[in-house]
């Protein structure tokens, strides 16, 4: 059976003009990732588009503005088309042909001032006074005393992941964000089941062996110098240490640091897969591979990052793994 591939682009009525739909163009690449802070689209259509003829003598960057709302469906068949991308518009290239680049909810943030004081604030809380009105999923934990002095939102995301250690990615997932939530421990996680030669169209995967010795070890550092840290594994190989500069539990400082370990320990993959356009996955699902000619590949892993690509060459995802799901 074939399936005829799908878009519908729809750029949000403003105060200068109705709503604009499309639902033909050249290309559209969509790209997201936890280990980023941004979700970016790419829009690439031809300069003669029958829906814009009858504004004459008019420039593209007059009528797609930066800062104008934007959805991107994309799927196939005549049907409800699946939402891959909601944002804003950043840049529109007037060249041949056009180009019209956007991001996600992450663009508000990158914008304005805010200004945080606190001897004692927890990550909600905080994230809460960074990103208003939005809703947020992050673990609990206090951060201990925070200072910040106008600037802008994302700095404030930006600091929380350096003062972690890089352990606090923030992203958005449509108009939740979502800090130091990657890899779900709840089992409503979507799975995916791929069939490597029936439903890749590629796929460039270099194995990881299992660490036969490995030891973690977390530090929280406290109030007044004090410190918790916890070891996890044996001594004798490959040493895993992170700082965690909040103040966090003696259990949840445990449980972190046997995730870690599990997660290392486990032998994976490294790389990506190249699927169709369906079965449509995000970072943060679980993809389980099988495989009836390389049984070595076959488990459950985490995905960090979707590229999605669509146009003249069809309707492609490229996967990128992450850990495997332990």
């Amino acid at each position: 059976m074939t399936l005829t591939m799908a878009v519908h682009i729809i750029f949000s009525a403003t105060d200068r003009r109705q709503a604009i739909e499309l639902r033909q163009v050249s290309e559209v690449t969509v790209e997201r990732s936890w280990k980023e802070f941004t979700g970016r689209a790419e829009i690439v259509m031809p300069r003669n588009i029958k829906i814009l003829n009858n504004l004459t003598n008019v420039k593209y960057s007059d009528i797609f503005k930066n800062g104008d709302p934007v959805e991107i469906r994309l799927g196939y068949g005549a049907g409800e088309i699946p939402v891959e991308f909601t944002g804003y518009i950043t840049d529109v290239s007037e060249g041949v042909p056009v180009v019209i680049r956007c991001e996600d909810e992450m663009y508000r943030l990158k914008r304005g001032n805010v200004s945080i004081v606190s001897s004692s604030i927890t990550l909600k809380n905080l994230l809460e006074q960074t990103a208003k009105g939005y809703e947020i999923d992050c673990p609990d934990m206090n951060l201990g005393a925070v200072r910040f002095s106008n600037v802008a939102p994302v700095a404030v995301l930006e600091q929380i992941k350096k003062d972690s250690d890089g352990d606090l990615f923030s992203y958005f997932d449509g108009k939740i964000l979502r800090c130091g939530v990657i890899y779900s421990d709840q089992s409503d996680v979507p799975v995916i089941d791929v069939h490597l030669e029936k439903q890749s169209v590629s796929e460039s995967l270099n194995k990881k062996n299992s660490v036969e010795n490995l030891l973690v070890e977390l530090t929280s550092v406290l109030a007044k110098g004090k410190k918790n840290v916890v070891r996890v594994g044996t001594a004798g190989g490959d040493v895993i240490k992170k700082n965690v500069s909040f103040q966090i539990s003696m259990k949840e400082l445990q449980r972190q640091a046997e995730k870690i370990f599990e997660q290392k320990k486990a032998p994976g993959f490294d790389g990506s897969i190249t699927l169709f356009g369906i079965p449509a996955v995000q970072h943060g699902m679980k993809v389980h591979i099988k495989s009836e000619i390389f049984k070595n590949m076959e488990g459950a892993f985490y995905i960090e990052k979707v590229v999605k690509k669509f146009g003249t060459d069809g309707y492609r995802q490229e996967v990128t793994l992450g850990d495997r799901a332990v």
